[in-house]
């Protein structure tokens, strides 16, 4: 009888001593969670006391804080990109504004020929087109990173799509006396994709090899298998260009604010190449730059 009253307390007392520690592991890792809130730490929970269940705990609780930094991590890069963004396309909307008022200004208090009338109007329409264009992307990239919208994908016809954007822009080029040279094997192609996202991304690139090359521009198509390969080439016009930030946002503002482009259209072609599960890069080979886009 004795000998079961012993083990019954020394069990009691076992379980007791066990229960002490449970409770002071569970009132560390209490305190760790508060400090770590209080002081914005991003460090993780380790443990004192070895316990399956408390062990099990610990590591979901350091789970839910490497998401909780990661998230914050992302939640502040958009905010970096989108002060720099506000920051940059004040600059790029301010110089085609100011220039067009400038003009106005000039039509308003001169005696101009008809010719020189129209030359300046001309010109006043150039920079008013340049500033519909930079809000455009300003707008767009702003929702892009925000992410908020779902993308729907359908079996759509590249080819179609494709050969649209380029008549989008044939004028513009036949009037510098460039063209477009599609060369491709197939009359059609189907892929999942989002109609919009990507006549989005082959206006961006058109646009970008007008504005930045005076030669013509070829486009390339090609499948294989269940991959479509279309690569975008021009003339490299600028030697220094540094081909691993072209689809940095502004990149192009430094090195061509004159030409009306902030940088941000081959930025949205790369973020919206993205979304559509696919991948874009650029590079140099002798004198031609090539922008390749795999879907």
């Amino acid at each position: 009888m004795e000998f079961i009253v012993f083990i019954l307390i020394f069990a009691i007392s076992v379980l007791s001593f066990y229960l002490f520690l449970l409770k002071k592991e569970i009132r560390r890792t209490t305190k760790k969670i508060q400090d770590i809130e209080s002081e914005k730490s991003n460090i993780l929970i380790n443990k004192e006391f070895d316990d399956k269940d408390m062990n099990k705990l610990i590591m979901q609780i350091n789970i839910l804080l490497k998401s909780i930094n990661n998230r914050e991590i992302m939640i502040c890069e958009k905010n970096n990109s989108l002060q720099k963004m506000i920051t940059n396309i004040a600059h790029d909307l301010r110089t085609p504004l100011t220039s067009a008022l400038g003009y106005i200004d000039i039509l308003k208090n001169k005696q101009l020929s008809d010719e020189e009338n129209e030359k300046y109007i001309s010109i006043i329409e150039e920079r008013l087109y340049n500033l519909s264009y930079l809000i455009t992307n300003f707008f767009e990239f702003s929702k892009i990173i925000s992410k908020d919208e779902e993308i729907e994908l359908k079996k759509q016809n590249v080819i179609g799509i494709l050969e649209k954007s380029i008549s989008n822009f044939y004028d513009d080029f036949s009037k510098s006396n460039r063209i477009i040279e599609l060369n491709t094997d197939f009359n059609k192609v189907e892929i999942m994709t989002n109609t919009q996202l990507i006549s989005r991304v082959f206006d961006n690139l058109i646009i970008n090899a007008y504005k930045h090359s005076n030669s013509n521009l070829i486009i390339n198509l090609k499948k294989e298998n269940n991959k479509v390969q279309i690569v975008f080439i021009n003339k490299l016009e600028d030697e220094d260009i540094d081909i691993g930030k072209v689809f940095d946002e502004f990149y192009t503002a430094d090195i061509s604010r004159t030409k009306g482009n902030t940088g941000l259209g081959l930025a949205i072609a790369k973020e919206f190449v993205n979304l559509l599960n696919g991948e874009i890069y650029a590079k140099r080979e002798d004198n031609y730059f090539k922008i390749v886009i795999n879907l």
